[in-house]
């Protein structure tokens, strides 16, 4: 005679690593949502991290992963994927939250083309620690000593990027 209880018993083992392996595929696509990609290189002037575009305060895109090179200049050449190709793009930093989310920071950028600033703009999310943070302040403290030398009342035009 064969024992019902054991092959009821296989059944529900069977049952439990089935539901165990469905909860661990779920965990491992919600942690690969939440991971923000980033890497720097060591001087900290290419990286990639997530950006979204912003127009008067209002997200137009989701996050997407940007890279980005920082120019001799101070302006940040962005390359976003858009499906299968990139689309560039150069940017000037215009400024750093001042209350970002924990362990996080986020500068924001305006988009130049033929040395004006278009209304949108591009809020850059980077791990606190990153490489790029001191560069990135930098950039941000050189432009406000440029301000501070230009004489009262002259308006502050664009800075050009370098032809060469």
């Amino acid at each position: 005679m064969r024992n019902c209880s054991g092959s009821a018993k296989l059944f529900d083992v069977d049952f439990v690593w089935f539901v165990l392996f469905a909860a661990l595929i779920v965990a491992m696509l919600w942690g690969s949502y939440k991971i923000e990609p980033h890497y720097a290189s060591k001087d900290g002037t290419r990286f990639m991290c997530n950006a979204q575009e912003l127009a008067d305060g209002e997200a137009l895109t989701r996050n997407k992963e940007t890279r980005v090179t920082v120019m001799h200049d101070g302006s940040l050449h962005c390359s976003q994927k858009h499906k299968l190709r990139r689309d560039a793009s150069l940017w000037t930093l215009v400024g750093k939250s001042a209350d970002p989310p924990r362990g996080v920071e986020v500068y924001l950028a305006q988009q130049l083309t033929d040395g004006r600033a278009l209304p949108g703009q591009l809020a850059l999310r980077l791990p606190k620690k990153s490489r790029v943070v001191p560069v990135l302040d930098q950039i941000l403290a050189d432009r406000e000593l440029k301000q501070a030398r230009r004489a009262p009342g002259t308006p502050s035009p664009v800075d050009r990027p370098d032809p060469d």
